[in-house]
């Protein structure tokens, strides 16, 4: 079965300039936050949908500083939605960019598991016929253990 999802190639110096500008990005970024998959179910989101009335809350704040009480922190709160607003256009770049390495490295990775079953597959048919390879192919064998079941490639049609 030959599939071929992506053929291209990084070379080392690409790799190198990558890395050094996705190392200054996060330099750049020292207050980013990781939060635990608990924080994220129980934290209040902001999506598009409540997004104007933050919009509104900003600008009430700035044009009627009178109205909060002393517990308040309107600096703050200005303060996140001045940070809201500059990073929101740095994540609807890196979003799609993290989605599309994701799903590279994926068909990549299925790519060279195709061609590696075949290559075994080469190596069992030939072990006794080419010196050295029986070690190789003893060795390949043990990640297919005897009595574990096959998992399909695709579901069957009821």
């Amino acid at each position: 079965m030959e599939q071929n999802l992506i053929s291209a190639e990084l070379t080392a110096e690409q790799v190198t300039t990558i890395n050094q500008s996705l190392a200054a990005a996060k330099e750049l970024l020292p207050f980013l936050v990781t939060l635990t998959p608990e924080e994220k179910q129980v934290i209040p989101k902001l999506g598009n949908v409540l997004k104007p009335l933050v919009d509104k809350a900003a600008a009430a704040a700035v044009q009627y500083p009178q109205i909060f009480s002393g517990t308040f922190n309107r600096e703050e709160f200005l303060k996140d939605y001045a940070l809201l607003q500059k990073l929101e256009p740095v994540a609807a770049v890196l979003n799609p960019l993290h989605s599309a390495v994701e799903d590279t490295v994926m068909a990549v990775g299925s790519d060279t598991l195709v061609a590696a079953l075949e290559v075994y597959s080469a190596v069992q048919a030939n072990k006794g016929k080419v010196p050295g390879l029986d070690t190789l192919a003893n060795e390949m064998k043990a990640f297919f253990p005897r009595g574990r079941k096959s998992i399909p490639l695709v579901n069957p049609v009821p």
